[in-house]
């Protein structure tokens, strides 16, 4: 069997909304290579698609590249993502209304190879599937929007046991790293082994007096050159000023005297 040859090039496809579709919007894809892949976007099962219309959704992209093989999963973006996205959220994001991009993976690495030979590209409608359009597609998006609450306390519930457990996980973690290894030594991680105590705003009040005052005791006065410079101006200004202030107490008293011959 011979090997196909894979390029680092963007091929160019139609795709159309229906096998009648006079105006179709061209995609363009090639096969995802990054340093680091993720679970969600394995290595040599995963193309890269950009320009996907808004229109489009996961199934139909499913049924535009059916002919290539099964089709594990398909993920839209608004802008490329190579860190994996398995946060859960307890509110779906609002998606724009613009041309995204894709990231589509393959069961099998041969399918990817048969995705890029691909001359031509099946419709996004099939006839077990329909892309919804017009009021219709409206009236879905604004019902997914509105979230209820019992759903929300669900997501809730989800991800707080997840966060708990991994919390759980890290500190079990951290807690054997702290024991002493044969050699005797003991790793330092971020939780440390004393508790801190709780800071209020007096206590927080005296220990910045007590560091201003520490910083007041090691500044050098007169130390640095510019700093001898700068007091001698000082202190010829304030001579200049005590002279002018001498000459006007003077001229004061000059005045007020008055002549007395007896």
């Amino acid at each position: 069997m011979k090997a196909t040859k894979r390029t680092h090039d963007f091929k160019a496809l139609a795709l159309k909304l229906n096998d009648d579709s006079s105006y179709p919007h061209y995609i363009y894809f090639k096969e995802h290579s990054v340093r680091e892949h993720t679970k969600d976007k394995p290595a040599g099962r995963t193309i890269f698609i950009v320009n996907v219309p808004p229109y489009a959704d996961e199934k139909g992209l499913t049924n535009a590249f059916s002919e290539a093989g099964p089709i594990s999963s398909v993920k839209l973006c608004i802008k490329p993502n190579t860190m994996e996205d398995d946060i859960p959220k307890f509110i779906s994001e609002k998606q724009k209304k613009s041309f995204q991009v894709a990231y589509l993976v393959f069961e099998k690495v041969s399918a990817l190879d048969r995705a890029l030979q691909l001359s031509e590209l099946k419709p996004l409608n099939s006839e077990s599937y329909r892309i919804k359009t017009g009021i219709q597609k409206w009236i879905e998006e604004f019902n997914k929007e509105i979230l209820q609450p019992k759903t929300l306390k669900e997501n809730i519930e989800a991800f707080m046991k997840k966060y708990d457990s991994e919390t759980a996980k890290e500190k079990k973690k951290e807690k054997k790293l702290e024991q002493e290894d044969d050699e005797g030594w003991v790793t330092v991680t971020k939780g440390g082994k004393i508790q801190s105590f709780a800071r209020t705003e007096k206590v927080e009040n005296k220990i910045l007096e007590k560091e201003e005052k520490n910083k007041k005791r090691k500044e050098l006065k007169n130390f640095y050159t510019f700093q001898i410079r700068e007091s001698k101006m000082k202190h010829i200004v304030m001579l200049r000023q005590k002279f002018e202030e001498d000459k006007k107490k003077i001229a004061q008293i000059k005045q007020s005297r008055r002549f007395k011959p007896f």
